[in-house]
């Protein structure tokens, strides 16, 4: 297991002497960094390596400052799996990313730095270059005379994946309100960058273009911790679904991974309103085009559960002889 902790403080030069953010603006942030360093896990390391971002709050002057830490699982395993030295550790995908410093690069070198560079400018043309260090370098021509950059092939594999682009826009979402205005990426104490509302522009941007560009057919999997009531259960231990409610939507759950139905026939039946609280994987297809289809559900895991209340039952004249 690999392990590098790493900070993220939002400011604002006009803000007021406190320590607050609002929470609609801060969980889509928290949860985008998640989601942008696992796609970049995936995309330096490969599906079988895993990762997590741990987070705990802080707090400083005039700024709302995270501290992060980010895991990457199986370090060794796959490292020796694979008979290789190219395993990425965690700090080495936060440099990638552009987070923590690394070793001098030009400002395009990092995931950050190329999609600051372009400018939401549309790629005119991609070419693998012929590199006697086999470090896989491409060469991007975008639209204008001469803007042309070598970045390597990771960085413009994960400028081209739709869900680090959104995760990293949503990364952004506390800029413009409350007064905050800047991202500063911190490394300990040392400041590695502060990425200003000008530059957010253009990061933004590249993250548009690129998603209209590419052609997402993968289907989108979110995990995610959620209660369901059940709204009408079946009565065969090897139904491989149940209708659930989830908040106000009724849904089928494939809960064929779980031992759901057998110990609620164990314990004589399931009642309406019965409540579990999972682990919920939710799986939305995509064509060719960009559409989305229905998501469908499946329960990993079960946290609880919480039985209904038991229907009273009615008294009549003759209970009280």
């Amino acid at each position: 297991m690999s392990r590098h902790e790493f900070s993220v403080a939002y400011l604002g030069k006009d803000r007021v002497d406190d320590h607050s953010i609002d929470v609609q603006s801060l969980a889509p942030a928290l949860l985008a960094f998640g989601r942008l360093l696992r796609e970049a896990n995936s995309e330096f390391n490969g599906k079988k390596s895993t990762a997590k971002v741990l987070v705990v709050s802080d707090f400083e002057h005039k700024c709302f400052n995270i501290n992060f830490e980010l895991v990457v699982g199986l370090y060794e395993q796959v490292k020796q799996l694979l008979a290789t030295e190219q395993m990425q550790s965690a700090k080495n995908v936060l440099e990638w990313v552009g987070i923590v410093a690394g070793p001098p690069v030009a400002v395009t070198g990092t995931y950050l730095g190329y999609l600051k560079w372009r400018r939401g400018r549309k790629i005119e043309s991609v070419k693998p270059l012929i590199d006697t260090d086999k470090t896989g370098m491409v060469e991007v021509r975008i639209q204008g005379d001469g803007n042309a950059v070598h970045i390597h092939q990771h960085i413009h594999k994960l400028s081209e994946n739709p869900k680090a682009l959104r995760a990293t826009r949503d990364a952004f979402l506390p800029l413009g309100h409350d007064g905050f205005d800047t991202v500063q990426l911190k490394e300990g104490e040392t400041v590695i960058d502060e990425i200003k509302e000008d530059d957010v522009e253009h990061i933004v941007a590249s993250c548009n273009i690129g998603l209209e560009e590419a052609k997402e057919i993968e289907p989108e999997i979110e995990v995610t911790p959620a209660w369901l009531s059940v709204y009408s259960p079946v009565y065969d231990e090897r139904a491989p679904s149940w209708r659930f409610r989830l908040g106000k939507e009724i849904i089928y759950a494939d809960i064929s991974e779980t031992s759901i139905a057998h110990e609620a026939l164990q314990r004589g039946g399931a009642m309406v309103e019965d409540a579990y609280q999972v682990s919920l994987q939710i799986t939305t297809e995509v064509d060719a085009n960009g559409k989305k289809s229905e998501p469908s559900y499946k329960v990993l895991e079960v946290v609880r559960f919480v039985a209904a209340a038991p229907t009273p039952k009615q008294s009549t004249f003759f209970d009280d002889e």
